[in-house]
């Protein structure tokens, strides 16, 4: 029994010194970035030997997939979304749980998940790039089915992409955001988080429910896609 009391210790104090290590490169990843962040910076702050990055993770680019895959799961991860989706709720009531979801991430101290999110989507990585980009947009399919199912606009039309974009931007802009940084800007994180998204879901509901309704009475303008030639003139600009 005594062996097996030792082994049950020793993975135990194992996984407690790998979750001390993810949380602390989180930190500084967010902090620094992820081409000025070192395994050596990460294993001093973290107070364990140099070599534990490698042990525990194989690499310091294994240990950076790692923080992504933290990433996900702390913003509205998909299971999360899963829930939402699929519960017996109206559609209004599961968009806004998913915003919801939202703002309690924006608003989440000093959201070393949300800086590396965004440093991901600015910039990405060569460990993040299409991965990330893809767990980030199946996301955004989620969102635009519950926007599609409320406003009667098909998923491919590109007056629905009008409602995505409308509809995350603020949260998108807040999770971006480094809240000190914020603060020179805007004092909306200086008020309670459920009054301010109150504020954000009566906006964009209204807005919502005008853009469907002119919608469906072919109010609307059609929007067409730039030539190659523009795309390239855009591009050069």
């Amino acid at each position: 029994m005594l062996f097996f009391s030792r082994k049950k210790h020793s993975r135990e104090d194992g996984e407690s010194t790998r979750r001390q290590i993810l949380g602390t490169a989180v930190r500084l990843f967010a902090e620094h970035g992820y081409a000025d962040t070192t395994s050596k910076m990460i294993c001093r702050e973290a107070g364990v030997n140099i070599a534990a990055v490698n042990y525990y993770f194989g690499s310091r680019d294994d240990l950076y997939r790692a923080v992504l895959d933290e990433v996900h799961e702390h913003i509205v991860n998909e299971r999360q979304m899963e829930l939402i989706t699929s519960a017996e709720l109206s559609v209004e009531e599961k968009l806004e749980r998913v915003l919801d979801a939202y703002i309690d991430a924006a608003y989440d101290g000093q959201s070393w998940y949300a800086r590396i999110w965004a440093h991901e989507l600015i910039a990405p990585s060569p460990q993040g790039g299409a991965a990330f980009l893809t767990g980030t947009l199946s996301k955004e399919k989620s969102i635009g089915s519950l926007l599609s199912d409320m406003t009667g606009i098909p998923r491919e039309d590109p007056a629905l992409q009008s409602c995505i974009i409308t509809v995350m931007a603020p949260y998108l802009l807040m999770l971006c955001v480094q809240r000190d940084m914020a603060r020179a800007l805007t004092t909306v994180f200086d008020y309670r988080r459920e009054e301010v998204n109150r504020h954000f879901k009566l906006l964009l509901f209204d807005a919502l429910r005008s853009f469907s309704a002119r919608y469906a009475a072919g109010e609307i303008p059609a929007v067409t896609r730039c030539s190659g030639a523009e795309e390239d003139g855009a591009n050069r600009a």
